[in-house]
C-alpha cells in the first residue's frame, strides 16, 4: 500500500470513530448538564408594547386676542404661576385712545338727549294746549296739524339720539374688553414650560402658528401623562385601569408605574402608517426621575385581568418549536420532562404569555421536572437523552477591605 492509500485509510477510521461518538452522544450515551426546574403555576400577565410622549394634563397655549407690542413680561420660562396672575402686557396706548374717543362721545351723546327730551316735553305740552284750543274752535286746522308734527318729529329725534347713544355705549363696552386683553392673565394654574415672546415684540392675533401669535404655554404639572399610540390590532385588549410601565427616552434604565386612564373612541391616521388608537396613561409621581413634557417614551400595558387565576405556565425559553409538515397549520410546540435521568420529549399546547412565562394549558402539570436551559444544549437535546441536573455556581463572597479592581 502507497503512503498516499495508508494516510486516506486512517482519515477514514477517524472520521468513522468520530460519527460514532457523535451518535452515541446524540442516543444518550453520555449524561448532559441541564438547568431543571419544577412546574408551578403563575399568574400570566400579557402586555402590549405602544410608543408615545410625555404630556401635561392640562396644557394651554396662549395667544393674543389683539395686536400690540409687548409692554412688560412679568414672568420666565420654568415659573409656577398662580390662575389669575399677571403674565404679560402690551402696549395699551392705542386700545386706551380708543376708550376715551368712545366715552367722550356717549357722553356727548347724552347731552344731546336731554336737550332733546326737554325740547319734546316744551312741544308735548304745546300739543296738549293746542288740543283743547281746537276743541274750542279758536285755533284753525293747519296750526294744529303744524303743532302735532313738531310734537312727533321731537319724539323721533329723541328716540333716534337714544339709540346712537346706546350704539357707542355698545361700541365703548368692546373697546375696554379689547383693551381689557391687553393683560394676558393665567387662566389655570401651573407652570409656564414655554415662552416664546420677547418684550418690545408684537403679539399677532392668530389660531395658526405664526411669528408672534403664539406667547406662552402654561401646564398643570400637579398630574403626568403618558399619550401613546395603540396598533389598532390591540386596542381591544386595552381598557381604562390596567397597569402600565412607561419607559422614557433619557432614561432607558428607568421606569414610571402608571395606570391606563382613556382610551379613545375614534383613530388616528398616520400617513404611510397604519390606524392607531391615542391611550393615556397617569404616571405616579418620581422622585428619581426627571420629567419633560414631549419626551418620546415607551409603554409595556398590561392586558392582564384584575381577578385572573395562576395557570401552569413554564419559562418561555422550556419551549421547543418545530415547523408542521402542513404548511397552514401552527408549528408544534414541546417540552422536555425529567424521568428517571432522562429527558422524555412531550408535545404540550400553549396559550398566553408574557416576558417570562408561557401558559401550558394541556400536556403538562404542575410538580413535574423540565428542563429549561442552557440553550446551548437545550437546543440540540433528544428525545430520550439522558441528564442531570447542572451544578449551581455561586458568587464568591467578597473579602472585606479589598479594593474593587
Amino acid at each position: 500500500m502507497t503512503r498516499t492509500g495508508k494516510i486516506v485509510t486512517i482519515s477514514l477510521v477517524l472520521l468513522a470513530v468520530a460519527g460514532a461518538v457523535a451518535l452515541k452522544n446524540l442516543r444518550g450515551g453520555d449524561v448532559k448538564e441541564v438547568e431543571i426546574q419544577t412546574v408551578a403555576k403563575h399568574v400570566i400577565t400579557p402586555t402590549i408594547l405602544a410608543s408615545g410622549s410625555l404630556t401635561y394634563q392640562t396644557e394651554i397655549r396662549m395667544v393674543s386676542e389683539v395686536m400690540g407690542r409687548v409692554k412688560s413680561l412679568y414672568v420666565k420660562e420654568g415659573d409656577l404661576v398662580k390662575q389669575g396672575d399677571v403674565l404679560l402686557r402690551l402696549d395699551p396706548a392705542t386700545m386706551q385712545a380708543q376708550v376715551d374717543a368712545l366715552e367722550a362721545g356717549l357722553r356727548q351723546s347724552r347731552l344731546a338727549i336731554d336737550r332733546q327730551r326737554v325740547a319734546a316735553d316744551t312741544l308735548e305740552t304745546k300739543w296738549k294746549r293746542f288740543q283743547q284750543l281746537r276743541q274750542s274752535g279758536v285755533i284753525d286746522a293747519n296750526s294744529y296739524d303744524d303743532i302735532r308734527s313738531q310734537n312727533e318729529q321731537a319724539k323721533v329725534e329723541l328716540s333716534s339720539s337714544m339709540q346712537m347713544a346706546m350704539q357707542t355705549q355698545a361700541q365703548l363696552k368692546q373697546a375696554r374688553e379689547q383693551l381689557a386683553k391687553t393683560e394676558l392673565r393665567a387662566p389655570i394654574s401651573g407652570r409656564v414650560t414655554q415662552l416664546t415672546i420677547k418684550v418690545g415684540e408684537t403679539a399677532v392675533p392668530s389660531v395658526t402658528s405664526i411669528a408672534g401669535s403664539d406667547l406662552l404655554i402654561i401646564a398643570d404639572t400637579s398630574n403626568l401623562y403618558a399619550e401613546v399610540n395603540v396598533n389598532e390590532t390591540d386596542v381591544a385588549r386595552v381598557v381604562p385601569g390596567q397597569t402600565a410601565k412607561i419607559v422614557p427616552a433619557a432614561f432607558s434604565d428607568q421606569s414610571w408605574e402608571g395606570t391606563v386612564e382613556t382610551v379613545a373612541v375614534s383613530p388616528r391616521q398616520i400617513a404611510g402608517q397604519g390606524k392607531s388608537y391615542p391611550v393615556k396613561i397617569r404616571l405616579k409621581p418620581s422622585a428619581t426621575l426627571q420629567f419633560h413634557t414631549g419626551m418620546s417614551c415607551r409603554a409595556e400595558i398590561a392586558t392582564r385581568g384584575t381577578n385572573a387565576d395562576a395557570v401552569v405556565a413554564v419559562p418561555v425559553q422550556a419551549v421547543k418549536y418545530e415547523e408542521s409538515t402542513d404548511r397552514d397549520a401552527p408549528a408544534k410546540s414541546s417540552i422536555f420532562v425529567v424521568k428517571d435521568g432522562r429527558a422524555k420529549q412531550r408535545s404540550v399546547e400553549t396559550d398566553i404569555a408574557d416576558d417570562a412565562f408561557i401558559a401550558i394549558p394541556k400536556g403538562l402539570a404542575a410538580g413535574e421536572q423540565i428542563v429549561v436551559g442552557p440553550a446551548r444544549v437545550l437546543r440540540f437535546l433528544r428525545d430520550n437523552e439522558r441528564v442531570k441536573p447542572a451544578p449551581v455556581v455561586e458568587e464568591a463572597p467578597a473579602v472585606r477591605g479589598a479594593k474593587a479592581p
